[in-house]
Formats: C-alpha cells, sequence, structure tokens
C-alpha cells in the first residue's frame, strides 16, 4: 500500500502506472524456473518505486468494478509480455471468484465475454502454458457457474490451481469441486509450522491429500533454508518465494537457481537419509526388546494374560506409555494398563475389556500384513496427542495365533 496515495487515487492512475511483476517458480525434479506468478504492481512518481496492489485486490471496502479493469490491464501485459519475448514458460494468473460472479451474470454464459480466452486468442498463446490461481477470498456466487467456468478454462487446456491453502474456511469445499491441477500452500501456515506442531501435521495431510487427488504441491512465500526444507519433507513439486528470488519486472535465466537447489536437495537428502536411519533403529532396538519381553504371553491363556502383562510392566521402556491385548477380531481381551509418565505408576483400567479396535485402520493393516507376508509386529506413523500434545506411535505384536498386543510409545522422549 502506498503511503503517497489514498486508496481511490492509487486505483485511478493512468494504465501505464500498473506494471506486471514476475516471481519465479522453480521445479524441485529439474530445479529450473519453469513459470512465473504474475503480481500486480503500481508505479508511485513520488518515490520513484513499484508498490503491491494486494492490499487493494483483498479490501472489501475497494471499488470492485476499477479492480475488476486493473487487473485485465496486468494480465494483458504480462500474457503481451510473453509473446514478445518469446520464452517458454508457465505463467501463473490469480482469478479471484467474485469478479467473475459480478462479471459474468445472467442465464446465459458468452464465452466470448472470458477476458483470458480472449487474451489466448489475441496473442495467440498456447493455453497449455496458464495456470489459473483461484484464490481463498470469501465466495458468495453462484458455485454452478463457477464451476462451469472453471471447466471451459479446462476445455482450453489451462490448468487450475487453488491458492492460499490454509487462510480460508472453504479449502476442502473449493478443492473438492474443482479437484485442482495444483495445490499452493500458504506462507501463513507454513511459518507456523516451524513452531507448532499441529500446524505442521496439517501440512502433512495438505501433502498426502495432494497425492490422493494428483495435484502437485507448491510452496509459496519460502524466505529461508529452514522453510525450504520443511516444503522439501512435504512433498513440494513446485517452489516460490523470497528465498530465491522478489517480483522483478522482467523474466529471469530459467537455469539461475539451478546450483542453489542442487546443493540444497542434496544437503536436505543427506539429512532426512539419516533422520529416517535413526527411527529406524529406534524402531528395531524396541523390537528387540519386546519381542523378548512378551515371548511368555503367547503361550499364556485368555484368562492368565491380564496377569502375565502386569508381571512384565516394570520391565518396559520407560517410553511405553499404555500396552493391552486384543483378539484377533479386535476384542479387548485384558484390562489396558496406562501411566501418565515414566515416573508415575501403572494404572489398571478394567472399563475398556470389550472394546473394539478391528476398524482402525493400524489394526486392519496389521492383520493384513499379518495374512500376506506372515509379518508378526509393526510400527505405525508418529501420530499428534491432542491432549499432551507429543508424539506416539503404535506397535502392534502378534501373540500367537489368536491375540494382537497394543503398544503406545513416546516417540518424543526416545
Amino acid at each position: 500500500m502506498l503511503a503517497e496515495y489514498e486508496s481511490h487515487q492509487i486505483l485511478s492512475l493512468g494504465e501505464g502506472y500498473y506494471t506486471p511483476h514476475y516471481q519465479p517458480i522453480l521445479d524441485v525434479g529439474n530445479r529450473n524456473i519453469i513459470g512465473y506468478e504474475v503480481l500486480g504492481r503500481v508505479f508511485s512518481p513520488e518515490s520513484n518505486e513499484y508498490h503491491s496492489l494486494g492490499y487493494h485486490f483483498h479490501n472489501p471496502d475497494t471499488d470492485t468494478v476499477r479492480l475488476v479493469h486493473i487487473d485485465r490491464i496486468i494480465r494483458e501485459k504480462a500474457i503481451k509480455h510473453v509473446k514478445e519475448t518469446g520464452l517458454k514458460t508457465k505463467i501463473f494468473l490469480n482469478m479471484m471468484p467474485n469478479f467473475l460472479s459480478m462479471v459474468y451474470t445472467g442465464e446465459v454464459l458468452d464465452i466470448k465475454r472470458l477476458h483470458i480466452l480472449h487474451l489466448i486468442d489475441k496473442y495467440d498463446i498456447n493455453p497449455n502454458d496458464l495456470v489459473l490461481e483461484i484464490t481463498e477470498d470469501k465466495f458468495e456466487g453462484n458455485i454452478e457457474k463457477l464451476l462451469y467456468i472453471v471447466s471451459l478454462f479446462r476445455e482450453r487446456g489451462i490448468k487450475i490451481a487453488v491458492d492460499d491453502l490454509g487462510v480460508g474456511f472453504s479449502n476442502l469445499e473449493r478443492i473438492g469441486y474443482i479437484h485442482p491441477d495444483i495445490m499452493k500452500v500458504d506462507i501463513k501456515i507454513m511459518r507456523e509450522s516451524l513452531n507448532r506442531r499441529s500446524f505442521k501435521n496439517v501440512l502433512s495431510a495438505i501433502s498426502e491429500m495432494s497425492q490422493r487427488l494428483g495435484s502437485q504441491l507448491l510452496f509459496e512465500g519460502v524466505e529461508n533454508e529452514d522453510e525450504l526444507y520443511l516444503a522439501l519433507s512435504m512433498g513440494a513439486n513446485l517452489l516460490q518465494g523470497f528465498y530465491f528470488s522478489r517480483p522483478t519486472i522482467d523474466f529471469q535465466d530459467k537455469k539461475r537457481f539451478n546450483k542453489t537447489l542442487k546443493t540444497s536437495l542434496e544437503k536436505f537428502s543427506g539429512l532426512r537419509f539419516l533422520e529416517i536411519l535413526e527411527n529406524l533403529r529406534k524402531e528395531q532396538s524396541f523390537l528387540d526388546q519386546f519381542v523378548d519381553l512378551f515371548k511368555d504371553l503367547e503361550t499364556s491363556s485368555e484368562e492368565s494374560m491380564a496377569d502375565a502383562l502386569s508381571s512384565v510392566l516394570d520391565r518396559l521402556p520407560l517410553e511405553t506409555t499404555s500396552v493391552l491385548v486384543t483378539d484377533m477380531h479386535g476384542y479387548q481381551v485384558t484390562p489396558t494398563f496406562k501411566r501418565e509418565a515414566y515416573d508415575l505408576p501403572w494404572t489398571r483400567l478394567l472399563t475398556e475389556v470389550g472394546n473394539n479396535y478391528a476398524w482402525k485402520p493400524f489394526f486392519i493393516r496389521h492383520k493384513a500384513e499379518t495374512y500376506h507376508s506372515s509379518r508378526v509386529s509393526g510400527f505405525t506413523e508418529p501420530f499428534h496427542d491432542i491432549e499432551t500434545k507429543r508424539q506416539y506411535v503404535l506397535f502392534t505384536l502378534n501373540l500367537g495365533e489368536d491375540h494382537v498386543l497394543i503398544l503406545r510409545l513416546d516417540w518424543e522422549s526416545y
């Protein structure tokens, strides 16, 4: 936002003051710039500098009609620039759903009125090189009309991205309707995740969702090495942010950041390898202990299993927080033995006898692996306990052919 002008003055300048700037987007695989996000800038004669228009596009009090006009000016200048330079690159253009809803009214939509399609024809641009970023503003229009417009873009070969994931509250609905080619994670949630595990878990869920949908995952706003490594750990396909480059008035050499990213990727890969190796070592260490500790339980009857389990509690690793036994149908046959901390006594919860775990994903997977590969034990991925705010894993072990031991480990204290 310009200090020199009030909002209405900024938006009443001539077309020559509005200029697109381009922030590079890198492909992690080939480490090259494969595209640019087009960002609106306005030139201030007083300061002789360009300033962002982002504030005005997200300010509900701004003149929408004028914003649509400025948006079109910037978009056309960007596409014209691509045509004039002859550069083979992808261009990411922001599209606010409410703008579309306001501009394209009526029951029948005239395709010729879609400005982006008009520009494609006017400048003979390959639509496969365009990506429309649907921003997460509060959409108040007709969702069927929006989906119809999106389908028209897709029919021409334009890719669709959902932008600002983690900012709005309609993310899941928007993703479900649109099924985007690219899911773009906002820097706000990314920065939070560096300090709050809950946000990191949300990022993990977004990462898994992108894989299930077949969408590419783009992390924007990467400003330092920690954020870069976080993005990579979440499976980022594409990267964007000040760590590489601020938006510039022109395009850059596509290999400009190739060496920098190559070095970062090699360092990250080495660190991640060691981390996974350490987790495997931890699992094996626990497995060796548990197989020996629970060996006698395999021959215990169901009636004596609770006593047999109770007899080994004091020999369990300090990281153990709970342990129980079920039958192969998932019904709990022993009390749950639980402790809140390693230096507190074990408690016996009789009320949980008879609970069923057969529907739990970890239990189903354990049974399937037992049947398929005769695997008798396994560890789950770490999960977050909302009450203790700590990470845990579950360990499962077959006790003979009829029972399964389920043990919970504090994964942070080891």
